[in-house]
């Protein structure tokens, strides 16, 4: 074992034991907070000091010098989307965020750190075997396309928000991911999941993964926050409904080719989120992913019948009903975009009966690759 993976080791013990700087049911960026905002919701976000952010709190990050911006941004993608979509989420916090030289962290309470310190793996979110999912993870269904064995350096999809029904602690979600053959990697989207949130609704999530450590939004260090008013977990004012106005989450993932940190960006103009530092991941990811991965997912924690998936409904009732990914790209070394190629993808679906997965006609929704995906849920 080299001194790198000691030190992950090491860290992912001390986290399970001391809860990672919970004090009365909050982290602790709270006891730093320079100014406190309440969202819409009832979630709480303290803007704390962009350099004592909870990420530092990582022993491989103590030394980190933060870094505002990529080296470089991937080209930006001009779309042209259906007239019926909007990509006004309303996440961004009131009021500009928080002041100059802070960035906002979420309130976690103890319940989501119970969660955190739980024996789930990254792998309930993602697989890189689309043949083995059922057997591999019994308390989750996919719908998903993936593409196999390229070098990609980032991804970008908008993913359409609804609300879909869950109970408990069961958890929906709309993803795309980034990944290598050990599953060490990234997920971003949006989740509805009760346990971590505190609600219903569905808000701005992501996971990373390496080796036995993974994390869910900043449940643990590691995520750089560097936007002063997008901040991971934020709930969605906007949400699609059927036969209305469908909203997109517009996402990238993009590999710095200098620094090698991945990126978090938001929206067609490519605004800024934070990074997952480089040195947090071991194997061929710390250059490239192997995998890239788009679609849906559920968990149903031991409770039938399984959840909604996407909006509820099967793929094959289409746009403004079912669920969709859209304009799905690659983010190649350079930085340009290039269109997934169906050829190169692979689809999953492990509950045929619950769920169906469907790519999109280009002439009834004109885009380069997408898909609809989900379905309501039941005894799978």
């Amino acid at each position: 074992m080299g001194f790198k993976e000691m030190l992950q080791l090491i860290f992912l013990f001390s986290f399970v034991l001391i809860g990672y700087g919970v004090e009365g049911g909050r982290n602790s960026s709270s006891k730093v907070a320079v100014k406190t905002i309440k969202a819409e919701y009832g979630q709480i976000f303290d803007c704390v000091d962009i350099n004592k952010q909870p990420a530092f709190d990582h022993p491989l990050l103590r030394n980190h010098k933060i870094k505002m911006s990529p080296s470089s941004l991937p080209k930006v993608i001009e779309v042209k989307e259906h007239s019926s979509i909007a990509v006004s989420l309303g996440i961004e916090l009131m009021d500009g965020g928080c002041p100059l030289g802070t960035v906002p962290i979420r309130r976690i309470e103890k319940e989501a750190l119970t969660r955190a310190k739980s024996a789930t793996n990254f792998g309930k979110r993602y697989s890189s075997n689309a043949e083995t999912l059922s057997n591999d993870q019994p308390n989750n269904r996919f719908a998903t396309q993936m593409s196999y064995k390229g070098k990609f350096y980032g991804t970008r999809a908008d993913l359409n928000v609804w609300e879909p029904t869950v109970i408990g602690n069961q958890t929906s979600y709309t993803y795309m991911a980034v990944t290598d053959v050990l599953q060490v990697g990234i997920l971003v989207g949006w989740a509805v999941d009760h346990k971590i949130y505190n609600d219903f609704r569905p808000h701005l999530s992501t996971t990373w993964k390496n080796g036995k450590t993974e994390c869910e939004d900043i449940l643990c260090p590691g995520f750089v926050q560097v936007s002063p008013d997008i901040p991971l977990g934020a709930a969605f004012k906007t949400i699609s409904s059927y036969n209305g106005t469908q909203y997109s989450l517009i996402l990238a993932v993009y590999k710095d080719p200098v620094t090698k940190d991945w990126w978090l960006l938001f929206g067609n103009d490519n605004k800024k989120v934070g990074y997952w530092p480089n040195a947090l991941f071991s194997s061929t990811f710390t250059d490239h992913a192997t995998i890239v991965q788009w679609g849906g997912g559920v968990t149903n924690a031991g409770i039938e019948p399984w959840p909604q998936m996407g909006s509820g409904h099967f793929a094959d009732e289409g746009f403004k009903h079912a669920s969709y990914v859209g304009q799905m790209k690659y983010i190649l070394e350079n930085g340009d975009t290039q269109d997934v190629d169906h050829y190169r993808l692979s689809s999953a679906v492990d509950a045929p009966k619950c769920y169906t997965l469907k790519p999109i006609d280009s002439k009834s929704y004109p885009t380069v690759h997408s898909f609809f995906f989900g379905g309501p849920g039941g005894n799978c």
